[in-house]
């Protein structure tokens, strides 16, 4: 199977040489690009990687340039063989929040069972912004597993949350992005 290249923005900002305060606090603000192209997973935005890498304004034009040597190094730490242009073409991914919903437990208990290693969890497919991000398929291949690792029969899987997650009307915890400071939990 394929793997798209994906972004976030860090990864985003950085084949750009900007930082990444840049994408959220001026690009998105300025309608530059939009969280209505990207998939919203765990609370954050990640873009398909064609996307991205039209987002370049002509070369020698002033502005937005693509480092296509960072772009390179991007691919080859993903191991992106594809380059989407739409969130349309990106397999169900899951963060920690889907994952945790995907199995009934809480985020911290995943994100524990992540740390901890063992082979509960399967290794993430991404790591992006500081983030783990799994395909839908890895998480219910490693099911088994993570089910035969849960103590006293914890971990359940949750049939409805896979359905919602691979038909992409998942609207559970992780599905909109966190407003932080005095703005508290909004849908975007």
């Amino acid at each position: 199977m394929a793997k798209p290249l994906i972004v976030g923005r860090k990864e985003f900002a950085k084949i750009y040489n900007v930082v990444p305060t840049a994408v959220s606090d001026l690009w998105v603000p300025r309608g530059l690009v939009s969280y209505e192209d990207a998939v919203i997973v765990s609370g954050k935005p990640f873009w398909p990687g064609g996307l991205a890498v039209d987002f370049a304004l002509p070369p020698g034009s002033r502005g937005r340039q693509l480092d296509e040597t960072l772009l390179a190094e991007l691919e080859k730490e993903q191991g992106a063989t594809t380059r989407p242009k739409s969130k349309g073409e990106l397999p169900p991914l899951v963060g920690l929040q889907e994952y945790a919903a995907l199995f009934g437990v809480t985020q911290q208990v995943a994100a524990s069972a992540r740390r901890r290693g063992g082979g509960m969890l399967p290794a993430e497919d991404y790591l992006l912004s500081g983030s783990p991000l799994w395909m839908l398929t890895t998480v219910l291949d490693a099911a088994p597993t993570t089910l035969e690792h849960s103590r006293k029969g914890t971990w359940q899987l949750q049939e409805q949350v896979a359905e919602a997650l691979r038909e992409r009307r998942y609207d559970g915890p992780g599905s909109w992005i966190t407003a932080r400071g005095n703005f508290g939990a909004k849908k975007a």
